[in-house]
């Protein structure tokens, strides 16, 4: 469960391709700037042409083909009367004809809306017959014969027109050819044309505009482009006239983007957030369960998906493959956080970090269901140790509900929230207690040498009733009596009162059951949340539902305010339990979000 470090970067990147290079060669930049060697575009662009480039960096490369795919839109300049072989700048002239009006080319413009039949040019990348792509014999003066393919042209619009050029826009998907479009407008106006100059814009929900390089493009317009035609022909042939700004490689950088939930939807994606138990299991391999993810709220879950996964705090983590009940992994990407998460067999066989274990750890031990204030004085001690690693201890679930399972009502937190709590507070690690028959046979004094051994323990903090050990035998007074013999410090804290009482898990329980949530909120020090962790959210006309399912105490049966903790933010819903039963209005708030948790106020 030890958390990887990912040194290689992952992420897209936006970049301005400048004319004259080729989509490959843009790549160079990003290589230098990042340092790594893999990088993927999604879309090439013809080497006169500039605009938008999609690249994705590191395991993200392996996201290639679903951004491939995304609708594309351009700036395109056409110029009338004069075209080339191979319907762009490059090419020898071929063939000469009339200069229609601004009158003629918007009367055809609406043809090419919708879904077309387009012949893609002679010079293109398509392979016909023999394998060969077709400008590939086109050089070897052969003639490919290429059947026409379907396109959609969602919109096209004439912009600006001017004695022999015309600037339109044009919004399509996939597998359009702007020259080839540029062809058959003019075709229609009775003429023959070229593509003079093109500049992609957008491709899907990227825009040029955020790109890296992008204010270094000029303008794209007919005065412009025609004004530096000629310099603009002398640059085309020379890869080396690029001379990047000093500050090009910083912002390549700083604009290395992660993907997030929303483009994973739009690339095809179910997201899914994991819990902070499930981000520890996914990180390191482990088989996957349902319980570890978030599912989006309202949405069917089909029994084949890919999904696009995300760690606790937002960061993509990867993709799973859904096959019915099975999970599979696709790929991981590693997580950004120092934050460690042990299992107490792994502490055991001796695999704390090294340079933790040879500088000494600080820590604490409990249950901590909660946790609450009353854990607060330990948690501040063990973390104020100059010096020492702080750590903690912690069970998986509260020792009430292993021992009467039949009359407990449920842990106030999740293991996953557990974590996510001490990551926040600033731990360096947890070490996660699974009371296994094996564990609660340890002995008090064995179980304290195995953290000495096994983790440097230099300092342990408790309250004034801890005992550990078989049970419970090893108390206060002689945990203080063993420390001294074993050269390390040990504190005892006094209990911290909520009205006269010391707080504690079993008042925070009793308190939801009341649905007392101020009282809760005032010993947890926050409002209480229900993990939904693995939750089947169904639609039910306005209404979004869910069967009680985990570890966690439910409030009784009522009518309550919540918020719900979402990847698009907080939303504010009421919540209804009945018989087991939890039901959110208005559920549409909610549809196809990633509910986390369920925050229940004290109004």
């Amino acid at each position: 469960m030890q958390t990887q470090v990912n040194e290689t970067p992952s992420g897209i990147v936006l970049l301005a391709k400048r004319s004259g290079a080729t989509s490959f060669s843009s790549l160079s930049s990003i290589k230098k700037a990042l340092g790594t060697s893999k990088v993927g575009h999604t879309g090439t662009l013809d080497s006169f042409a500039d605009g938008l480039l999609v690249v994705l960096v590191g395991k993200l490369t392996r996201l290639v083909p679903h951004i491939t795919g995304f609708d594309k839109t351009y700036l395109a300049l056409i110029h009338f009367g004069r075209e080339t072989d191979t319907l762009d700048p490059t090419g020898e002239l071929v063939r000469t004809g009339k200069i229609p009006s601004r009158a003629e080319v918007e009367a055809v413009l609406p043809q090419f809306k919708g879904q077309i039949d387009q012949v893609p040019p002679v010079y293109s990348a398509i392979h016909v017959g023999g394998g060969k792509r077709a400008s590939e014999l086109a050089r070897e003066g052969k003639t490919a014969q290429i059947p026409p393919r379907k396109i959609t042209i969602y919109d096209i619009k004439l912009l600006d027109f001017q004695d022999k050029y015309a600037l339109v826009e044009v919004s399509c998907s996939k597998g359009t050819y702007i020259r080839a479009l540029a062809r058959d407008i003019a075709a229609a106006c009775g003429s023959c044309a070229h593509l003079a100059a093109l500049r992609r814009t957008q491709v899907g929900p990227f825009a040029l505009k955020d790109a890296a390089g992008a204010d270094d493009l000029g303008d794209f317009t007919i005065p412009a482009l025609t004004e530096n035609h000629a310099e603009s022909e002398e640059d085309a042939d020379s890869e080396n006239s690029f001379r990047p700004a000093a500050d090009f490689y910083p912002k390549i950088r700083s604009s290395l983007r992660d993907m997030d939930a929303s483009l994973a939807d739009f690339c095809g994606f179910l997201p899914v957030g994991l819990s902070v138990v499930g981000a520890n299991a996914y990180a390191n391999g482990r088989p996957l369960k349902k319980s570890y993810f978030h599912y989006p709220a309202g949405k069917k879950i089909p029994s084949a998906a890919q999904l696009a996964v995300f760690y606790p705090n937002g960061s993509f983590a990867g993709v799973v493959e859904k096959n019915g009940s099975c999970l599979n992994y696709g790929f991981v990407i590693p997580r950004k956080s120092d934050f460690t998460v042990y299992t107490w067999e792994q502490i055991a066989d001796g695999r704390l970090n090294a340079k933790w274990k040879e500088q000494g750890t600080a820590l604490t031990i409990g249950s901590f269901d909660g946790p609450h204030f009353g854990h607060e004085a330990l948690f501040q001690t063990a973390l104020a140790q100059e010096n020492l690693v702080p750590g903690v201890l912690a069970f998986a679930r509260s020792l009430s509900g292993l021992k009467n399972p039949s009359e407990y009502a449920g842990d106030v937190a999740t293991l996953s929230q557990k974590l996510a709590f001490f990551e926040q507070k600033g731990f360096a690690f947890a070490i996660v207690i699974d009371f296994s028959r094996d564990f609660a046979a340890i002995q008090g004094k064995e179980f304290l040498s195995k953290l000495i051994a096994s983790c440097n323990m230099k300092f342990l903090v408790e309250g004034k009733d801890f005992c550990c050990g078989y049970k419970g035998a090893t108390d206060v007074a002689q945990i203080l009596e063993f420390s001294r013999q074993h050269f390390f410090a040990f504190l005892a804290v006094a209990p911290i009162l909520y009205e006269e009482k010391r707080i504690s898990s079993s008042r925070i329980r009793k308190a939801l059951l009341e649905g007392n949530f101020s009282a809760a909120e005032d010993m947890l020090h926050h409002s209480f949340s229900l993990d939904c962790a693995g939750w089947d959210w169904t639609q039910e006309g306005d209404c979004l539902g869910a069967r009680k399912s985990g570890i966690q105490v439910w409030p009784k049966d009522g009518e309550y305010r919540v918020f719900a903790e979402t990847n698009e933010g907080r939303v504010a819903v009421q919540c209804i339990i009945r018989d087991g039963q939890l039901r959110l209005l208005p559920g549409n708030l909610l549809l196809n979000h990633i509910i986390f948790s369920l925050a229940f106020t004290c109004t």
